[in-house]
């Protein structure tokens, strides 16, 4: 009987160790808020606890369309033809989430598109040319996402 019965004590207090670390969840004290600052920056703040000494990694992704001027080798100028889909972000630690649990979010983010594309790619009259100064065309929309470890732990997030 007692052989049978450590086996199976060993295996439930394991059950309950993993339990407990899968089912412990953040606890926001603040936020999180997404914003659209309506200047091509968005802002993600909170306070949070719950980590488990576990780093945790924000992330905005903005999305946007732009549209570059082609320019060629004998610096003649042309409207390019094709809207270019862009993207761009940043990410932030949540600082001392990897050392006691509680992290702090405060991160902002603008959109930066590539400051040149290829001709074909911006709709220029071959491939000799260079899409360059591009200037966003028609509204933004960012995704806030908060990972640790690899898994989603809040978001994905979306602002138009």
């Amino acid at each position: 009987m007692r052989r049978v019965f450590l086996p199976i004590a060993v295996a439930m207090v394991a059950l309950v160790l993993v339990a407990g670390t899968a089912l412990a969840a953040v606890t926001w004290h603040s936020g999180p808020t997404f914003t659209n600052n309506g200047d091509g920056t968005f802002t993600a703040t909170g306070d949070g606890s719950g980590f488990g000494n576990k780093p945790a990694i924000a992330t905005i992704t903005i999305s946007g369309t732009v549209r570059y001027t082609c320019s060629n080798g004998g610096g003649n100028e042309s409207p390019g033809q094709n809207p270019v889909p862009a993207t761009s972000g940043g990410s932030q630690d949540l600082g001392n989430a990897d050392h006691n649990g509680r992290g702090v979010l405060n991160l902002t983010v603008g959109f930066t598109p590539a400051a040149t594309v290829g001709g074909k790619v911006a709709g220029c009259p071959n491939k000799n040319w260079t899409g360059i100064r591009p200037v966003v065309e028609g509204p933004l929309s960012a995704t806030l996402t908060i990972s640790q470890g690899g898994n989603v732990i809040y978001g994905p997030v979306t602002l138009p």
